[in-house]
């Protein structure tokens, strides 16, 4: 796994696993209240993840910001039935939490999302990647310049 911040604004990351999907299970406790829970395995990775960048921008006083950001987020399979049934929205729910506290103080700031997944037919390694860059006006203005080009 690379973290770096190629600029003071922006934190780049790509590491070679499987993103767990956020998913959200909710029971009745003893006390007819309701619990929610999340698999161990997806809660691992968010605090693992989280503990790594946390330390790789520690003196990075920028982080966590409390601008808008952009976030892009790619998902690289190596498996086309794990490339078929990913579910984008709830694996980028488990990146949006990990950075949260840590390169923006809560997922409400990310102003735009961007995701893709990539079928990798000849690797033997399934990765993914993101970046987070912290929109000021101008930066925000040729993004959308950019996204209007490319027809988002």
């Amino acid at each position: 796994m690379r973290i770096k911040a190629l600029e003071p604004e922006i934190v780049h990351m790509e590491g070679n696993a499987l993103v767990p999907a956020k998913a959200v299970c909710y029971k009745k406790d003893a006390n007819g209240g309701i619990t929610e829970t999340i698999k161990p395995r997806t809660h691992e990775f968010e605090n693992e993840l989280k503990e790594k960048i946390k330390k790789e921008l520690t003196g990075v006083s920028i982080f966590p910001t409390k601008e808008y950001v952009f976030l892009s987020i790619t998902y690289g399979l190596n498996s086309s039935s794990e490339y078929k049934k990913l579910d984008l929205d709830n694996r980028a729910k488990t990146i949006l939490d990990a950075l949260k506290g840590v390169v923006y103080e809560d997922d409400m700031q990310v102003k735009v999302l961007l995701t893709d997944k990539l079928f990798l037919e000849h690797t033997s390694e399934s990765y993914y990647k993101f970046s987070v860059k912290i929109l000021d006006k101008k930066t925000e203005s040729q993004l959308y310049k950019h996204l209007s080009r490319i027809g988002r």
